[in-house]
């Protein structure tokens, strides 16, 4: 296995819109879903599968970093939830502010098997518990409701914490990822989704780096995105019929791609070492420009 230059690039670019769902998704592929959109060069049109469990997604993951290595060439992946949480969640969770302890020590608390059923509701409860008052995590199904985790946000109160980390409150219409249930939540894709990235990050090792936690320079980077960034892009090329969370990772894919290396690097490294960042927020326009030059 031989280590690939940084100098070109990526030469594979992953989009994953993730999802919570805690029973494997419809055959057929729906919305609400896992899709992912892999790119193999600028200019070529992303291949979009749809995966009805996270296992499955994670086992399609590990194919496509195995074979990356193999042959020597570099890859992005990029999923849409949250990379970290407001300041001061790691510390009191693991002593520290390291995000990638705090990945670790979610890991070790999270229960998801192959058919999707998990433990989520379950560990934000306990994880309330550590905190003052009551909070953060809020939202659950009223059968998963109980004294310390409320169905409501408004209902939570001297939990000490901030409400976004910086990249939401840059982008308001990003959803905070305390909120774990009904439409827009995307916290529970953070509990179920970066003890899957934690495993990926033990079986490859030093083969990869996180952004913008670690400088960027390793065969794979992994990275937190936001489809919606693009969604005028997206609103312009999806086709008919098509499922929204397929035209996002699609579009993103193949814009992603388009740019500059150099200029994609440097969005790599831009944001908060703890709370996380989304890649390429504030450049929608070099984004924008090299993928409206693509069919």
């Amino acid at each position: 296995m031989s280590r690939p230059s940084t100098d070109a690039g990526f030469d594979t670019v992953i989009v994953v819109d993730w999802s919570a769902r805690s029973q494997p998704s419809p055959a057929a592929p729906t919305a609400d879903a896992i899709f992912m959109a892999v790119s193999h060069g600028p200019g070529t049109e992303p291949r979009v599968s749809y995966h009805r469990t996270r296992d499955a997604a994670t086992q399609a993951l590990v194919v496509h970093i195995s074979a990356a290595l193999d042959a020597g060439r570099r890859l992005l992946a990029g999923f849409d939830f949250p990379f970290g949480y407001p300041r001061g969640f790691a510390r009191a969770l693991t002593g520290g502010d390291d995000p990638l302890v705090l990945w670790q020590a979610l890991s070790a608390r999270i229960e998801d098997a192959a058919d999707n059923a998990n433990n989520r509701f379950r560990v934000a409860t306990d994880l309330n518990r550590l905190f003052p008052g009551l909070g953060p995590f809020w939202g659950c199904p009223p059968s998963q409701a109980n004294p310390d985790l409320p169905e409501r946000g408004s209902l939570r109160h001297g939990h000490g914490l901030p409400e976004r980390r910086e990249v939401e409150r840059r982008l308001p219409r990003a959803q905070p990822c305390w909120k774990l249930y009904t439409t827009g939540a995307v916290g529970s894709q953070v509990l179920l989704g970066l003890p899957r990235l934690n495993h990926l990050r033990e079986r490859f090792g030093t083969a990869i780096s996180v952004s913008p936690f670690q400088p960027p320079v390793t065969p794979i980077v992994l990275a937190e995105v936001y489809p919606s960034l693009l969604h005028r892009l997206v609103t312009a090329r999806r086709r008919t019929g098509e499922i929204l969370d397929a035209a996002q990772v699609r579009v993103l894919a193949q814009a992603l791609h388009a740019l500059p290396p150099a200029a994609l690097t440097g969005m790599l490294a831009e944001g908060d070492t703890e709370e996380g960042w989304i890649l390429g927020l504030g450049h929608d326009r070099l984004l924008l420009e090299p993928a409206s030059c693509t069919s």
